[in-house]
């Protein structure tokens, strides 16, 4: 029954942390809305589109490789961390200006407030949640990340409501990835701050991360950018996209604990069981897909409506759209997974770049002709062949093993 209790609490936590940080946003969504109205957050949708495409390449994929890391030497964890901090932060000093002046570029209107925004944004590439993942400790990720950032959101929410200025909800993104680097280093005992000498080692680990470094960039030209590359060819559908895009990323952060509890459960030191739990995961996480997806069309509609305070309108088949994405990228979760287990890894590259030939021609062609609608389903369309190229891989693979050395139940 302990153990019970225990595996119980630990899932909990798992989920209280991403729950959280899920919420985070939309307790200052409304009080943009309500006082600068849908260009208020169109601008902000478009920060917070190239600020998490600057984050997702200036993380440098140790969200992706980190927590196996980590899980398979725990007694190394100070160090993978060291490696980590300093090539993200260089990334993020290089990456961070030119997110900036792109968002500058793009917006007409509150200019300050969503370069502001964007950096914020982007400054989360610093997380140490996928430590945390890798030490098995998802309470440190409510702790020292979640409630933070909430407490902060709400902050800014209050001084918005009140008749600040947008700006605020850039800084209190600023200050959050602050709070976060700060509250982690104090909670686990790493370092906070990287040594020079590692800062000079960056060249080496930066290589060293450089296939699935590419991978995720790639990546984040059609899962992050998409409210930018609609800006440039139809502004009017921002926001309704980034309503429906936020909501339904916001949803996938949730769901996040399936495979991030998985990725820690499959990177187990022996091949043949790595192979059958991977096989395991594959089918929890088709289930989860199915569901994420019935639910999108039940609550995306009404949250819109409540969220965005009426200032903002879907179609419904936006929402249905919305709904085929969720499910696509809960399976491409799932054989991205696989990869990284089956040390397949470099095919996450492959997947990525041909999504995104898909992807950015999707969302620009399908967002000119279709608008919100038809930008969803330009990405849609690059999930789907994110999905078709990682399975034709992942598949025969574990066909291939299952033969090979046939297993006993996990």
């Amino acid at each position: 029954m302990t153990r019970l209790l225990g595996q119980v609490t630990t899932l909990l936590l798992y989920g209280a942390s991403p729950l959280v940080a899920a919420l985070a946003p939309f307790a200052v969504v409304p009080a943009v809305t309500s006082r600068y109205g849908a260009d208020g957050w169109a601008a902000c949708a478009v920060a917070l589109s190239v600020g998490a495409g600057a984050a997702v390449v200036a993380e440098l994929g140790w969200v992706v490789v980190g927590p196996q890391r980590v899980a398979r030497d725990p007694a190394r964890c100070a160090e993978v961390h060291h490696d980590a901090l300093a090539s993200r932060l260089v990334a993020l000093v290089v990456v961070a200006p030119i997110a900036a002046v792109a968002v500058a570029l793009l917006v007409d209107e509150h200019r300050a407030a969503a370069v502001l925004l964007t950096l914020g944004i982007a400054a989360g590439a610093l997380s140490p949640t996928w430590l945390f993942v890798g030490l098995g400790r998802p309470g440190l990720t409510l702790l020292c990340e979640a409630v933070p950032r909430v407490v902060l959101a709400l902050a800014a929410a209050a001084v918005i409501a009140v008749g600040g200025p947008l700006e605020a909800y850039g800084l209190a993104s600023l200050t959050a990835a602050a709070v976060t680097l700060v509250a982690a280093g104090r909670a686990v005992g790493v370092r906070i701050t990287p040594t020079g000498e590692r800062l000079l080692a960056v060249p080496s680990i930066v290589r060293g991360q450089l296939v699935v470094t590419t991978g995720r960039a790639v990546t984040a030209l059609y899962k992050t950018l998409p409210a930018a590359l609609l800006q440039s060819v139809a502004p009017g559908s921002v926001a309704a996209f980034g309503a429906i895009d936020r909501l339904a990323r916001a949803g996938l952060g949730v769901v996040a604990i399936v495979p991030q509890r998985l990725q820690v459960w499959v990177g187990t030191p022996d091949a043949d069981l790595a192979v059958r739990r991977t096989v395991t995961s594959l089918a929890v996480n088709a289930a989860l897909a199915l569901a994420s997806a019935v639910a999108v069309l039940v609550a995306l509609p009404p949250a819109v409506e409540v969220l965005f305070t009426g200032v903002v309108e879907v179609e419904q088949g936006a929402v249905a759209v919305a709904a085929l994405l969720v499910a696509l990228t809960c399976l491409s979760r799932a054989f991205g997974l696989a990869l990284v287990t089956l040390g397949v890894v470099r095919v996450t590259t492959v997947a990525a770049i041909a999504a995104a030939a898909i992807g950015v021609t999707g969302v620009l062609w399908g967002g000119a002709a279709g608008g919100a609608t038809g930008a969803l389903l330009g990405v849609a369309a690059a999930e789907a062949v994110a999905v078709g190229v990682q399975a034709a891989v992942v598949v025969p693979l574990l066909v291939g093993s299952r033969r090979a050395s046939p297993g006993s139940p996990t």
